[in-house]
């Protein structure tokens, strides 16, 4: 009876360089005397098997990978995460209506008090003082009503997104620890340990921060932006359209934010990640770099990487910085035109008071909740450059999976003699320095 068994050499014989590799296995109750038609079995078994040949070594962290479309991100969400994904989206829409609205109950309160003045300027008291207890009263219970609203909802984005960003984030852990756990030795030769621990810190907890409740701001901030103009187009779509020309400018910066920040967060947690395996390696071997005085060169090793991560931040922040700058600029370019040309309209009678506080007011709220999704927009970029790398890990298919107990050659008692015949090898990191020559081994 013959067997093939492969001799993974620390599991990267896959990455091997080998003339024979080849293993038989004899029954232990065979005699001495047989040993030269065992031989004979095994060079027939070497002939007949396909050997293990070379294979191209594979860096399985490529060094370059796309940000990872934004539903993607959502792709380790159970059922009941996507029902509190959609709660939380429900809640930030309706948080987002509420706060155009309380422009325009502020503004027609704004209008309630110009006419009371204007009624005691007429010196009619009597009827200024019931108009103006009248209607306050009822704009002041339209407020506390939207503020018992907002409380509901606000708690509904915060809390629903939360709990669905942990649950999805204890899950992205458990599998890229599972996934790590799977990986063939010849793996762990061409990745630090260090940057596999970094990124299960730093990246998993910025797909996090990207899956939680910034997600619900940013759904909050464009849908008051849209009501804000939905509104301003019912109270004076003139005005609006005059407002609406620097739209298209907002809408560049906000794009190029995105698209920057994504790719240079991804190249910052690169370098933070290999920081980290240096820090590692360097930390866990202290005692070696201490007695060869090594501690000059790993401070320079650390200090680039660092320092490469430190310019890829740098410039993450111009960026952020320059196009946040650059929307504000065009809100109160916005805002210069419409008081302009709504203080005209008014002087030819065309609004009134309350007409130009609504659509200006509301369009000032509208501008500032847009720009106020900047920072939660770069929050979720920076989460999609993150979840490339980690993806990149969890869906790897090791070669050899030591978890993996379903398939393979399953024999149930040998008891025999194992041979290998001129095997060469080499590590996958190092192809040109051959760790075995021509070895040959029989265990008997």
């Amino acid at each position: 009876m013959s067997e093939k068994k492969e001799d993974t050499l620390g599991g990267t014989s896959r990455h091997a360089s080998s003339s024979d590799v080849n293993s038989a296995v004899t029954p232990s109750h065979e005699k001495s005397s047989v040993d030269n038609a065992h031989h004979n079995d095994i060079d027939e078994f070497v002939k007949n098997e396909k050997l293990i040949d070379n294979e191209p070594v594979v860096n399985s962290i490529a060094e370059d990978i796309a940000p990872v479309p934004i539903y993607k991100l959502f792709r380790f969400s159970t059922k009941v995460d996507i029902v509190l994904s959609l709660a939380g989206t429900f809640f930030s829409c309706a948080s987002g209506v509420i706060t155009p609205l309380m422009i325009i109950v502020f503004s027609n309160l704004m209008g309630v008090i110009l006419k009371y003045y204007q009624l005691v300027a007429d010196n009619d008291m009597d009827s200024a003082n019931h108009y103006l207890g009248h209607e306050s009263r009822h704009y002041c219970l339209l407020f506390f009503i939207l503020g018992i609203v907002m409380w509901v909802v606000s708690f509904g984005v915060n809390a629903c997104w939360a709990i669905s960003a942990e649950n999805q984030g204890l899950r992205i852990r458990k599998l890229y620890y599972k996934s790590i756990m799977r990986q063939d030795i010849g793996w762990f030769d061409t990745v630090k340990t260090g940057e596999l621990t970094t990124r299960i810190t730093n990246d998993v907890n910025m797909v996090q921060d990207g899956l939680s409740e910034k997600f619900g701001f940013v759904f909050m901030n464009v849908v008051a932006f849209v009501v804000s103009f939905i509104i301003a187009f019912a109270k004076g779509w003139k005005l609006t359209f005059i407002c609406l020309c620097v739209i298209p400018f907002i809408a560049i910066a906000g794009s190029y934010l995105g698209i920057a920040v994504s790719k240079l967060t991804t190249n910052s947690q690169d370098k933070t990640a290999a920081s980290g395996a240096i820090a590692d390696e360097v930390l866990s071997g202290i005692r070696t770099i201490m007695a060869f005085n090594g501690q000059a060169r790993e401070i320079s090793r650390y200090k680039q990487m660092v320092e490469e991560s430190y310019v890829f931040g740098r410039r993450s922040g111009f960026i952020l910085g320059g196009c946040i700058g650059v929307i504000q600029c065009f809100i109160f370019v916005m805002y210069c035109a419409g008081f302009n040309f709504g203080s005209w309209r008014l002087r030819e009678g065309e609004y009134s008071v309350a007409q130009v506080l609504n659509v200006i007011l509301v369009l000032l709220v509208g501008g500032f909740m847009l720009s106020g999704a900047a920072p939660n927009v770069s929050a979720i970029t920076s989460a999609q450059g993150s979840a490339a790398k980690v993806f990149e890990i969890i869906d790897r298919v090791s070669p050899i999976d030591p978890l993996d107990t379903e398939t393979g050659k399953k024999v149930e008692k040998i008891h025999g003699d194992i041979v290998f015949r001129n095997i060469h090898f080499t590590y996958p990191s190092r192809p040109d320095v051959p760790i075995l020559k021509g070895f040959n081994l029989e265990i008997r």
